[in-house]
C-alpha cells in the first residue's frame, strides 16, 4: 500500500495492528505500531492506543485495509472529525457465508458492523462492490473499484515459457515424476474454494500429477487418504519464490473456486505464462472471461478436464493479448494510479 501512495506522490504513513498471532518474530522494524496481547482483546485496548496515535499525526485520510478492523472508525471520527475515512472490502464471504458460526457472528457483530460508518469504501471488483451494496449499504461517496495488484518483482515470465524436459527436471526436484502433465492448484482449504472438484479431476487423469499449495483440513486429509490417489502432492510454507517456479513449471493451473471477490492466483499464474482453468463465477468471471475459456458448471470435473486435455494435447487456450491487458489492470502502477485519482476525488 505505501509502495502504491509513494508512486502516486501522496505522503502515506502505515500503522500495524499487531498481536503475537500475526507478528510471531516480533514488532514490524521500523514502522508504526501498536500491540495488544490478542486481537480480541485488541477490541478494547486498541481504542485509546489508536486516538493517542491520531493526536499526534495529524491525517487527512484514513484507511482501514479490512472490515474487520473498521472497530476504530468511530475513534477515528472523534479523534479527527476532519480526515476521511475509507474501508477497504475484498470480499462480503466473512460477513454473509457463515450465518451459524458464533464465531463470524462475533466477529460481524463487534469488528465489522462499523464498516458502515464510513465515508466510502474501495473495492478490488464490480462483484464485490454489488455484494458489498447488498451486505453493507451504500457508501455516503461514491467509491472505486481498483483491481488487485500482483507482486509483479515475483510473478513474471522468466525468460520465456520453460520446455517440456525442463519443467520435468523441475518437477522431479520435489519428488514428483512420471507424469504427462502438472496441473496446479494454491488456495485455502474452505468450502468455497471446491477442492472436491480439483481432487475428482485426479481421479479422471491418474497420468497427470495434482499439485496443491496450502494447508490442508483434517477432514480433507482423511478423505484424501481413503481415495489412495497418487498423483496427488501438496506443499505448504514454501517461499513467494518457490512458489513463482511453481506456476511457471505447471501445465495449467486450477481454480474451481465457487466465490471469490477477486481471485488472484489466476491472474498470478497468467503474469508467470501458465494457462489458468477456471469456473464461470463471482470476480473470476469478470477477470477472466476474455483471456480463457471457463468452466459453466463449477463442479463439473469432466469440464474441467476436457480443457487440461486441450493444454496437454498443446493447444494455447489464452487469448494473451487479452491476457496481457488484464495482467496490466493488476499492475501496481495501474493500482497507484486509480488510488490516485480515488483520493483525489475526496480531497
Amino acid at each position: 500500500m505505501r509502495d502504491a501512495f509513494l508512486m502516486a506522490g501522496i505522503t502515506a504513513k502505515v500503522l500495524w495492528l499487531v498481536t503475537p498471532e500475526y507478528f510471531k518474530e516480533g514488532n514490524p522494524a521500523g514502522e508504526d505500531f501498536i500491540r495488544a496481547s490478542s486481537l480480541e482483546w485488541g477490541f478494547f485496548s486498541y481504542r485509546k492506543k489508536f486516538s493517542d496515535y491520531l493526536s499526534q499525526n495529524p491525517l487527512d485520510i484514513i484507511i482501514w485495509i479490512r472490515p474487520e478492523l473498521s472497530f476504530l472508525i468511530p475513534v477515528a471520527k472523534k479523534a479527527q472529525p476532519r480526515a476521511r475515512t475509507i474501508v477497504m472490502v475484498h470480499d462480503t464471504f466473512a460477513e454473509t457465508l457463515y450465518p451459524h458460526s458464533l464465531k463470524f457472528r462475533l466477529i460481524n457483530c463487534f469488528f465489522t458492523r462499523h464498516t458502515k460508518a464510513a465515508d466510502t469504501y474501495l473495492f478490488n471488483s464490480r462483484y464485490t462492490s454489488r455484494e458489498s451494496d447488498l451486505y453493507f449499504g451504500k457508501p455516503r461517496n461514491p467509491g472505486a473499484v481498483i483491481a488487485h495488484p500482483v507482486n509483479s518483482k515475483s510473478f513474471f515470465r522468466k525468460n520465456g515459457t520453460p520446455s517440456l524436459e525442463e519443467k520435468k527436471q523441475f518437477w522431479e526436484k520435489f519428488g514428483v515424476r512420471g507424469f504427462r502433465g502438472v496441473a496446479l492448484n494454491v488456495s485455502l482449504d474452505e468450502p468455497r474454494k471446491n477442492l472436491d472438484t480439483f481432487f475428482k479431476m485426479a481421479e479422471l487423469r491418474p497420468d497427470v500429477a495434482f499439485v496443491r499449495v496450502g494447508s490442508l483440513r483434517p477432514d480433507t486429509a482423511k478423505k484424501l487418504e481413503e481415495k489412495k490417489l497418487s498423483n496427488v502432492f501438496h506443499f505448504k510454507n514454501i517461499s513467494e519464490e518457490t512458489l513463482a517456479d511453481f506456476y511457471r513449471n505447471a501445465s495449467v493451473f486450477v481454480f474451481p473456486s465457487l466465490l471469490e471477490g477477486f481471485g488472484l492466483p489466476p491472474i498470478e499464474a497468467l503474469a508467470c505464462g501458465t494457462p489458468p482453468i477456471a469456473a464461470r463465477t463471482s470476480a473470476i468471471a469478470e477477470n477472466l472471461a476474455e483471456v480463457v475459456p471457463l468452466v459453466s458448471d463449477p463442479e463439473n470435473a469432466e469440464e474441467y478436464v476436457r480443457l487440461l486435455d486441450r493444454v496437454l494435447n498443446g493447444e494455447d487456450i489464452v487469448d494473451w493479448e487479452a491476457a496481457l491487458k488484464l495482467i496490466e489492470r493488476c499492475s501496481m502502477a495501474s493500482f497507484s494510479r486509480g488510488l490516485s485519482q480515488f483520493i483525489y476525488t475526496l480531497s
